[in-house]
């Protein structure tokens, strides 16, 4: 992909990982915790599908994201370990919601949580991006 085409496209994924945060606070205020927490996620996946382009790595599975991420970003020290430990948490989350009918539903506390991790999660690959070049 074109250094053009390819700095599109990670702006699409990190305004959709926006969105999605944007969308979460909405959530929250009406006490939909399923939701926000699986909006969460999608948050982390975005961003984390935006940072692996820059590397030229392009996954669509949610497991290969995760493991691409440990892989190229927290392994290396590119990224600090506990945002791998964020994602893996929020990932664990959300296939418990969407697949599970006897996963533990997240309350308050959870929810509020994992969005909170995202949204660090979130600004901690913007800063990688934007000290790499890719975002101003």
């Amino acid at each position: 992909m074109e250094l053009y085409a390819k700095l599109a496209v990670i702006r699409v994924r990190l305004s959709k990982a926006h969105q999605d945060l944007d969308a979460i606070r909405d959530l929250l205020k009406v006490s939909r915790w399923r939701g926000a927490v699986i909006f969460a996620y999608y948050a982390m996946f975005d961003a984390a599908s935006a940072a692996l382009l820059w590397l030229n790595i392009e996954r669509t599975k949610h497991s290969a994201v995760q493991a691409s991420f440990n892989e190229f970003f927290v392994k290396p020290g590119l990224i600090e370990v506990e945002y791998g430990q964020l994602y893996r948490t929020a990932r664990e989350w959300r296939k418990d919601q969407d697949y599970s009918d006897v996963a533990a539903q997240p309350d308050e506390s959870t929810a509020t949580h994992i969005v909170n991790d995202a949204e660090r999660f979130v600004a901690r690959l913007e800063r990688y991006l934007r000290e790499a070049g890719a975002i101003e």
